[in-house]
């Protein structure tokens, strides 16, 4: 009798009453980092460092399509635009929840969208959302963002950090709490962080894009290792599964070696040299900006330092973005005609000029692009010193009030795309007070076009503004382009599922990568 209990009991669980499974087993992908996120506000954010968070801890209206940067539905099920393309009018899909598990509403939406806008809260996304006249909540589901004009740029800008969604209550704690324990609705939540060592952020099992896919990724451990040599044999010895950066003079054997985890595609973003129009010699000496232009050996610092990784920027606007001229060719290295210029200014053979501090926040790369950068100019007479700090003093400086009191004269700076268009890379960096314009450059002529250029709903129009804009930074020498990059990323073979982004590394949807073998 018991026996034949036991065998019922068998047969009856073999037969379509299965004893439960266990859960999958934690999928976590162990990322590097260089250092600690300078924050975790969207909308103080500008960086790598700190979007590669943002971008999975909070979802907007809308969200790019990884790969090509098409806006798609997120938040927004869909929106509908008006005939003369000031009117946006979306709909929110049901059941959108923030990781303290309150629903999303419009007002929600609306509040963000305010915050963004305001000065009071410290948002550095004023200037992408100047066209936004107004913003209502007519119902819980609906959201209508009314424009002052036209700007095709809109549904872009709303796809990136500056179209985040915050819950208020969160938000409005003016101790700022929030800085350390933000909270989104996006596909990953903070779950802890160790400063300088660790900052973990765990899938939210009530994103609106469950289920996910079997083997999709829960858990992502970032370490901070600031050296991409120690990081790159911690790769080597199975401690990581994601690298997004190289040491400097490795990437030939990394290549050799690990063809089949490399990857490597284009990314909207320039590297070039800045001067302070603020104040200093370069101020208002566009003879002197020239000199330094062709002083610089890019050729160089592409083929030899970045290994060929980059490509030497001709211009401003990089390869794949609206606007981008190919026929535009790079201004060559002529250390001859820079002594020409600089004599021309008044100061043959630098005589005259104190010596010039170049600005750069410390990476192995950045230090070996200054002191080749400091070689080329004493070359010419230019005595230049290079002054590294961390990357959080480097913003600081940068975007601080007085960029005049930094004693600096040139500096380093790396520039991605917020939204894949011009206005971002133009009027974003060089308009006059656009919060990105960290060069303090003013031209009125160039802002008219940048004004002309937003309000433009003609395509092939609008392009070509744009390259006049881009046309009269390049004759003003307002900047020294140096290289367009690439981007290299190291990511083990057993996971799948990953769509490079033009945006970099934070543009990849890790809550659609799985991982099929082990």
């Amino acid at each position: 009798m018991q026996r034949h209990g036991l065998a019922l009991l068998i047969l009856l669980l073999g037969a379509g009453c299965a004893a439960p499974q266990p859960p999958p087993a934690d999928v976590v992908l162990r990322y590097r980092m260089p250092e600690d996120p300078p924050t975790l506000d969207p909308f103080r954010a500008g960086d790598d460092n700190s979007l590669v968070y943002i971008y999975q801890i909070f979802d907007g209206l809308v969200e790019f399509t990884p790969g090509t940067l098409e806006p798609r539905p997120a938040v927004a099920a869909r929106w509908h635009i008006s005939e003369d393309r000031k009117v946006y009018t979306f709909t929110l899909r049901p059941g959108v929840r923030f990781h303290n598990g309150r629903e999303v509403s419009a007002e929600d939406v609306v509040w963000s969208l305010r915050r963004a806008m305001s000065a009071q809260a410290k948002s550095e996304k004023r200037g992408f959302l100047a066209a936004v006249a107004d913003a209502q909540a007519p119902d819980p589901a609906t959201v209508v963002i009314t424009l002052a004009q036209p700007y095709d740029a809109l549904l872009g800008v709303l796809a990136s950090e500056a179209g985040s969604i915050l819950p208020r209550e969160v938000y409005e704690d003016a101790a700022e709490g929030y800085l350390r324990t933000p909270i989104g609705c996006g596909p990953f939540r903070l779950a802890s962080w160790e400063p300088g060592v660790t900052l973990s952020l765990a899938r939210f099992a009530q994103h609106w894009k469950q289920p996910p896919a079997r083997g999709a990724i829960s858990r992502i451990d970032v370490r901070f290792i600031r050296s991409s040599a120690t990081a790159l044999e911690e790769y080597r010895a199975g401690g990581l599964d994601f690298l997004q950066e190289l040491p400097p003079g490795r990437r030939a054997q990394v290549r050799s070696e690990l063809a089949d985890q490399l990857h490597n595609a284009p990314r909207l973003a320039i590297l070039y040299i800045g001067f302070n129009f603020e104040q200093g010699v370069f101020r208002d000496n566009p003879l002197a900006r020239r000199a330094v232009l062709h002083a610089i050996d890019r050729e160089f610092i592409v083929r030899t330092l970045q290994e060929g990784k980059d490509l030497v920027a001709a211009g401003v606007i990089p390869p794949e973005m609206l606007g981008h001229d190919p026929g535009r060719t790079a201004a060559a290295y002529d250390p001859d005609l820079s002594a020409r210029l600089l004599a021309q200014a008044g100061h043959p053979g630098g005589k005259g000029l104190p010596e010039i501090t170049y600005l750069s926040n410390d990476t192995e790369g950045f230090r070996r692009i200054g002191e080749r950068i400091e070689a080329d100019l004493a070359r010419v007479g230019l005595r230049t010193r290079v002054r590294m700090t961390d990357f959080g003093a480097f913003l600081k400086t940068m975007f601080g009030p007085a960029l005049a009191a930094a004693d600096m004269g040139l500096f380093r700076m790396t520039w991605y795309a917020d939204y894949p268009d011009p206005d971002n890379f133009l009027a974003g960096q060089f308009a006059t007070g656009a919060q990105g314009n960290l060069s303090r450059y003013h031209n009125e002529a160039f802002d008219a076009l940048m004004t002309q250029a937003r309000v433009e709903t003609d395509r092939a129009r609008r392009e070509e503004i744009y390259r006049q804009g881009e046309t009269l930074l390049l004759e003003d020498a307002a900047l020294v382009p140096v290289y367009w990059y690439r981007q290299d990323l190291l990511l083990r073979p057993e996971y799948s599922g990953m769509a490079l982004s033009p945006l970099g590394s934070f543009g990849i949807a890790w809550e659609e990568v799985a991982r099929t073998g082990s």
